[in-house]
C-alpha cells in the first residue's frame, strides 16, 4: 500500500530510532516490501528508508544508477569503507533542503535481498552515497547531522526551460530562517563518523 512519506518536524522522534533488525522474512517484510514499491513511483529519490514510511523494520529500497528497477534490502550493513567525497545530499524526510555532506567513497554491505539471500557487495561513487544516506535513516541519522557548514545549504527554485523545454533548477542559499530550522534538528556527528 502506498505510504506517505514522515518528515520533519513531526515526525522527528520517530525518524531519530533505530530501527529493528528482521529475524525473518516473513509477512511482515513482504508487507513492507511491498509498501515500499507501491511508494517508490509516487516520489522523486534515489532512496526510501523504512523508517521514512513508519516501520521500525532494519530495511530500504533503493535504485542505483546502473540498475533497472529499485530493490529492497532487509538488514543492511556497512561492514567496510573508505576513501571520501563531498557531494550533494538531500532527503524527503527534510523536504527542500539541500547542502553537501562528506561520505564515503567506496563501502562494502552487507544483508538479506528481498528473498531472504545474503548479499555482500561493494560500492562506489554516487551509490556508495545512497547506501550511506539509507544506512544512516536506520540508525537514527539525518543528513543534516552531517553538515560540516551550513552556509553552503541552499534550496532549489525554478529557472528557465532549457534548449528542449525541460525546466531547469537554480541553487539559492537557504536564508536565515531555514538555516535556524535545520540547525533546530540537526543532531551534529563529529568528524571520524565516516569511519564505520
Amino acid at each position: 500500500m502506498k505510504q506517505k512519506i514522515w518528515m520533519l518536524p513531526d515526525k522527528s522522534d520517530f525518524l531519530r530510532q533505530r530501527t529493528t533488525k528482521l529475524k525473518t522474512i516473513g509477512s511482515q517484510a513482504r508487507q513492507l516490501a511491498e509498501d515500499f514499491f507501491d511508494t517508490w513511483d509516487t516520489v522523486a529519490a534515489y532512496g526510501i528508508a523504512a523508517p521514512q514510511i513508519g516501520s521500525s523494520l532494519r530495511s530500504f529500497i533503493w535504485k542505483g544508477k546502473d540498475m533497472e528497477a529499485p530493490e529492497v534490502i532487509y538488514n543492511p550493513k556497512i561492514i567496510r569503507a573508505y576513501g571520501e567525497l563531498k557531494d550533494y545530499d538531500g532527503c524527503l524526510s527534510v523536504p527542500g533542503v539541500y547542502c553537501p555532506t562528506r561520505r564515503a567513497e567506496v563501502v562494502e554491505l552487507t544483508g538479506l535481498d528481498a528473498e531472504g539471500r545474503p548479499i555482500r557487495r561493494k560500492y562506489e561513487g554516487f551509490d556508495a552515497r545512497i547506501i550511506q544516506h539509507e544506512v544512516d535513516h536506520l540508525d537514527g541519522v539525518l543528513f543534516i547531522d552531517r553538515i560540516d557548514d551550513l552556509s553552503e545549504a541552499y534550496t532549489l527554485k525554478e529557472g528557465p526551460e532549457d534548449e528542449e523545454g525541460d525546466v531547469t533548477y537554480i541553487q539559492v542559499p537557504d536564508d536565515e530562517e531555514i538555516k535556524a530550522w535545520v540547525e533546530r534538528f540537526r543532531r551534529p556527528l563529529p568528524g571520524y563518523a565516516l569511519v564505520w
